[in-house]
């Protein structure tokens, strides 16, 4: 994440975190294309900031939402190959990213401690999304985060 108001922003603010939080999901769901087998399931990893952000992070939150319309269209172009492709937008999860944000530090992001989810949460999602019992969710964009989101 870039913590920069939109004034201050650089190109290279902006290519540096739209080449990890974009990109690299884009390279990865292109050669999974063409070496997964039928049967196969990605997941990507976007954010709630795709859905509802704040001030100083629009890199991340457009680069979070552009994700989740790549998993849309990756599920469309999947479908035919037998390849399932939905994401996961996290909430608040205990982890540094969560604890070093500069919003958080501040006060400017208030973070409800009882809405913090574990790392265990968001990868008992991801578990599910890729496995048999998810066969039928195509294209979807599952919120993790507690209901949080609902507060923000």
């Amino acid at each position: 994440m870039t913590f920069k108001p939109l004034a201050a922003l650089t190109a290279d603010d902006w290519h540096r975190v739209l080449d990890v939080d974009l990109l690299g999901a884009f390279f990865f769901v292109k050669q999974a294309f063409a070496r997964m087998k039928r049967g196969g399931a990605i997941v990507n990893v976007a954010s709630i900031h795709a859905i509802e952000t704040e001030p100083q992070v629009a890199p991340y939150a457009a680069a979070k939402a552009a994700l989740v319309s790549l998993t849309r269209s990756a599920a469309l172009e999947g479908a035919p190959l037998g390849i399932r492709v939905n994401a996961v937008l996290p909430g608040a999860v205990d982890t540094p990213m969560l604890w070093d944000n500069p919003n958080v530090k501040s006060g400017v992001e208030q973070v409800d401690r009882s809405m913090v989810g574990e790392p265990a949460d968001l990868a008992a999602a991801i578990a599910f999304l890729a496995s048999d019992e998810a066969k039928f969710v195509q294209g979807a964009a599952l919120v993790v985060d507690g209901g949080r989101l609902d507060r923000l």
